[in-house]
């Protein structure tokens, strides 16, 4: 039995049309695009210092770009969400906004004078201020804590018995002995999180012994002595015969490598 083919031509099938985004890619769009409204504000106004170092700034604005341009392609439907997945996105993103864009009313950055960068110039070719070859003492600036640090620590021997002067905070760890303390200044590598105090060790009398977090100025002989405990110590660079004299604050800011 032979069948009727049909004399109706077929039909070409029609393309598929672009998904629409539906209610849940557009919220989840706009949350990418407020983080990233957020991370360019919060380079723009300066923020950032308290938290991230100078050097990290570029890394900050590729992560802003990259979620502006994941907003948009879930703005416009290029891929798609559910339900689930937006309770996740909105702890990710929406807490984060928050932190970069209210105010903190007591920023312990602030309140220790750390919302100031300055970079340590650790190149041979730099120009410090305060040294006096003549009668073999540095004069360290506050600004030059850190470049000045780097450099004695990198030519040590170039400066043995010199008189150093400086303005520094008290700090005491396990590493240091019993007469010691460290007149440091604090360092940031890449953010808040990794903030570590660093300088110059000092010897002092017990009677002269000043508070951990008190500011100082000290005024020592720099030698090679040991630094730490009878039971743990190794030989380094310190501050022998020091003066110290209690001082107000006066070095604002952390330091950071270039």
């Amino acid at each position: 039995m032979q069948t009727q083919q049909s004399d109706k031509p077929n039909k070409p099938n029609k393309p598929n049309k672009p998904n629409k985004p539906n209610s849940i890619d557009i919220i989840q769009g706009v949350l990418f695009l407020l983080l990233a409204t957020a991370m360019v504000a919060f380079i723009a106004t300066g923020r950032y210092i308290n938290y991230v170092t100078p050097r990290t700034v570029p890394y900050v604005v590729v992560a802003a770009v990259v979620l502006a341009a994941f907003g948009v392609a879930s703005c416009l439907g290029i891929f798609h969400s559910t339900m689930k997945a937006l309770a996740k996105v909105v702890v990710v993103l929406v807490i984060p906004t928050l932190l970069l864009v209210l105010p903190v009313q007591s920023s312990s950055a602030s309140s220790a004078g750390l919302n100031r960068a300055i970079a340590i110039d650790d190149s041979a070719s730099a120009q410090l201020s305060g040294l006096n070859t003549a009668q073999k003492t540095i004069t360290i600036n506050d600004d030059e804590f850190g470049a000045w640090y780097d450099r004695i620590d990198r030519h040590a021997h170039d400066y043995l018995g010199y008189t150093i002067i400086l303005n520094a905070s008290v700090s005491k760890d396990s590493s240091v002995g019993e007469r010691q303390f460290t007149a440091s200044r604090m360092l940031m590598t890449c953010c808040v999180l990794d903030m570590t105090p660093f300088g110059f060790v000092v010897n002092a009398p017990s009677s002269t012994m000043p508070k951990e977090g008190a500011w100082v100025k000290v005024t020592g002989t720099l030698a090679e002595g040991s630094i730490g405990t009878a039971t743990h110590s190794y030989q380094g660079l310190l501050l022998n015969h020091a003066t110290i004299v209690s001082t107000s604050e006066s070095g604002t800011g952390y330091f950071y490598h270039q």
